[in-house]
């Protein structure tokens, strides 16, 4: 059972999304809360996989709440639910360390698929979003810890790095290689433990700062 949190200060917004999330399967809401101040008492005493952020919130909001919950809960994955689509803004949260970003705008189904892609592939970004994601990407100064260390890949690592910027899910990605999805994940570990990257999104960002892979040359899917 997937474990969600879910911080939004509309009340009628977040009873709501707490009613959809729970009939999803295999998804269950356990905390909702209407700031970021109170999530994380919550999240003191009970576990979850993945919250939920919204970012314009009284007492804490979604940056700095995102900032407390990778310093107290760096196994938490975080993903961004919001009308602001700015890329300052995704810029900003991106760098905060957030794993993925998704409109309230979007239909239901893609916030499931969303979730599970997020605990599968360790990071989800709408495809409306993509544009400004690469944008992001392309002109990132983000500071990595491995910067000062020169990283060799295996080429077996590389292709799945690329293709999972390219938006492909593990499933996707072992069907490509003709290799099994836990192998793919398997890999995804190996690339975070070997090259101490606390995030496959920080290997990734490790990759385009330093022009192992280029953005401009990678075909997104659509």
């Amino acid at each position: 059972m997937m474990r969600i949190a879910i911080a939004d200060d509309h009340t009628l917004f977040r009873k709501s999304l707490v009613l959809l999330i729970n009939s999803f399967n295999s998804i269950n809401v356990l905390i909702d809360a209407a700031n970021g101040k109170d999530l994380l008492k919550e999240l003191s005493y009970r576990n979850v996989d993945i919250v939920i952020l919204d970012l314009q919130m009284p007492e804490m909001d979604g940056y700095s709440t995102a900032l407390k919950i990778k310093e107290m809960f760096p196994h938490i994955k975080i993903l961004i639910l919001t009308h602001m689509t700015e890329t300052d803004t995704i810029r900003r949260m991106f760098k905060s360390g957030v794993h993925g970003f998704f409109t309230k705008n979007t239909p239901p189904k893609e916030l499931e698929d969303a979730i599970w892609k997020l605990k599968t592939d360790g990071f989800y970004f709408e495809k409306n979003l993509q544009s400004v994601i690469n944008e992001i990407l392309l002109d990132t100064k983000t500071s990595l810890s491995n910067d000062c260390k020169k990283v060799v890949f295996t080429e077996r690592e590389l292709e799945i790095i690329i293709l999972i910027v390219q938006g492909l899910k593990a499933k996707d990605i072992a069907e490509t290689l003709f290799i099994s999805t836990k192998t793919v994940n398997s890999h995804k570990q190996n690339i975070q433990q070997k090259y101490g990257f606390e995030s496959i999104m920080e290997a990734i960002l490790y990759c385009i700062n330093n022009n192992i892979i280029d953005l401009k040359q990678i075909q997104f899917k659509k």
